[in-house]
């Protein structure tokens, strides 16, 4: 079996998991069919613009911002909870290891294209529904941005913290003013760095089958959990509200596809056949139905 057909994505359906979940789309929309380049297009350039929109609108939401970035870090003290101070003065004693964190938080995007990519070329049949968890993901985030607009801990004057990608005047990051001019600076909660990191990981480690691959499917979000709170660009509390949001997509994905995201999607026909099966069960005439689904297909 090549390594260009024979990926978790393109399982024989003998191998393929039948669907546990209620599948509300109906049967043409769950199928596996091969993933269209320029809808994927579509679709990023449609995310793109409803997040220039809420940029947009940040100046009018500064001063609630400012309010909320506040009461979460006097939250997470009372609690004793406030780690990311900890983190932020650890890596200014540790340069290397800021310039690290600094360059890894800048090309969060990379990593993201990189596995779509790969899903793209070599598991197709998982594409679509793996990618639905990203979709739904970034849409809940972007409305965590409009409804809870959030100041991030470099922003607080007077907490402490250090701006390591302006310290470090880090390419690619708001520490140019290239960057900063379009980029959203009270879109902290929900954590999308984490989300996004969550859903790397867990795409690697349950499609990969290389141990390499799944390790770093392991690795990698706690390593961006790390860099988001030791850059000082998000509290703890931010990436747990993206974990969140990669967990509402997943849990709507099974709803709606009826099997795990990264489950290789079924042919049509197996569909099919499954359902006749399911109603001749309920009906008591499984034989039968069985005996018409094979002679359809």
């Amino acid at each position: 079996m090549s390594s260009l057909s024979g990926g978790v994505g393109d399982l024989t359906a003998k191998q393929r998991r039948a669907e546990s979940g209620p599948a509300l789309l109906p049967v043409w929309w769950r199928a596996y069919r091969r993933p269209r380049w320029w809808f994927e297009i579509v679709l990023i350039v449609v995310l793109d613009l409803v997040y220039e929109h809420l940029r947009d609108l940040v100046p009018l939401r500064e001063h609630a911002a400012y309010d909320r970035g506040w009461d979460l870090f006097h939250f997470e003290q009372n609690i004793g909870f406030d780690v990311e101070l900890t983190l932020n003065r650890f890596v200014m004693d540790h340069h290397w290891i800021a310039q690290a964190a600094n360059y890894s938080y800048a090309a969060f995007a990379f990593p993201v294209i990189a596995v779509l990519v790969w899903m793209f070329i070599w598991h197709r049949r998982v594409y679509k529904t793996a990618r639905s968890v990203l979709a739904f993901t970034t849409v809940l985030g972007l409305i965590g941005f409009w409804l809870f607009p959030t100041a991030p801990p470099r922003l607080l004057d007077g907490a402490g913290f250090v701006d390591t990608t302006v310290y470090f005047h880090t390419i690619g990051s708001w520490g140019s003013r290239s960057v900063s001019s379009h980029s959203n600076l009270f879109a902290a909660m929900p954590s999308l760095h984490c989300g996004w990191a969550l859903w790397v990981g867990l795409t690697l480690f349950f499609v990969a089958r290389h141990p390499l691959l799944r390790a770093i499917g392991v690795l990698y979000p706690i390593w961006t959990l790390f860099v988001v709170m030791a850059t000082a660009n998000h509290f703890i509390f931010d990436a747990f509200a993206g974990y969140f949001c990669v967990g509402v997509a997943v849990l709507a994905v099974w709803l709606l596809f009826g099997h795990s995201p990264w489950t290789p999607a079924r042919d049509e026909n197996e569909l099919v056949e499954d359902e006749l099966l399911e109603r001749a069960a309920k009906s008591g005439d499984g034989r039968d139905a069985k005996t018409r689904s094979t002679t359809s297909v």
